[in-house]
């Protein structure tokens, strides 16, 4: 009985004093990783040329989300400044292996869901009420080297990988809004966008957030030039972005390893 107390206060100790910060504790609640083949691209989502990208998830908990990961790259369009997405332009990182160090930070918001045909003027799904908004200032960024694609043709770019630490962690409600997503009729959840926009003023370089391997759902939506003035969603045939959402698990949960650890033990003497 000794063993069993220690071992659950343990446990509760480890869990209430961990830092805020994304380790193996955190639970994964949504998942969509970044496309690495020769068709894996960066669609613009930046403040210099006033562009965002927004893609839609399922929430089928009401945990909270705390931490978030993305994916993107930079790219130089040259002539063609502007450009929506880095479809075989160079990127300034490939001599240097290094960030530019261009980005100030990035802007994290998450909508409620407009589904298809529910809007007129833009009959596919896009974000509809804005939730939540937070500016992430780069200090508060991990940027790392994720991996290189290269491309039909020999052009090459590299990915960067991106994770924050929300400062007020993103609740959501999976009842508030229920679809049925498998089409056996249940409710699995409520669908909500995320938008992330990068901080910076390069006229030079672009940033872009970076295609996922597999398309959920529905299409991941842009705003683009000339319809930044207003919340038009232009729909991206057949992309979703690359981004994970993670979360701390409920201390219930906690308590449940606890039990599965000491019986574990208690079979092993």
């Amino acid at each position: 009985m000794r063993c069993f107390f220690f071992a659950l206060t343990l446990v509760l100790i480890l869990f209430l004093c961990r830092p805020v910060t994304a380790d193996p504790v955190d639970l994964v609640k949504w998942s969509q990783m970044p496309e690495m083949g020769v068709y894996g691209y960066d669609f613009s989502s930046e403040t210099t040329v006033s562009s965002m990208v927004a893609d839609d998830f399922l929430c089928s908990s009401q945990l909270a989300v705390t931490d978030l990961h993305w994916w993107g790259s930079y790219y130089q369009p040259g002539p063609l400044w502007p450009f929506p997405h880095s479809d075989n332009l160079p990127d300034p990182t490939l001599t240097t292996g290094q960030s530019p160090g261009i980005l100030t930070g990035f802007n994290v918001e998450f909508y409620t869901d407009i589904p298809v045909a529910a809007d007129p003027l833009m009959p596919w799904s896009h974000p509809g009420t804005l939730l939540y908004q937070e500016f992430i200032g780069i200090s508060q960024v991990t940027e790392a080297f994720y991996g290189t694609v290269t491309h039909i043709g020999g052009i090459e770019e590299n990915v960067w990988q991106y994770n924050v630490d929300l400062t007020v962690p993103f609740a959501q409600d999976p009842g508030s809004d229920p679809v049925d997503v498998d089409g056996d009729g249940g409710d699995d959840g409520t669908i909500y966008w995320l938008r992330i926009q990068a901080v910076h003023a390069s006229t030079l370089i672009q940033w872009g957030w970076h295609e996922a391997d597999s398309l959920w759902q529905d299409n991941a939506v842009q705003n683009w030039p000339p319809y930044t003035s207003a919340p038009y969603w232009n729909i991206l045939p057949n992309k979703d972005m690359a981004f994970e959402l993670t979360v701390i698990p409920e201390p219930s949960l906690v308590l449940l390893g606890a039990f599965a650890l000491v019986s574990l033990a208690r079979r092993k003497r």
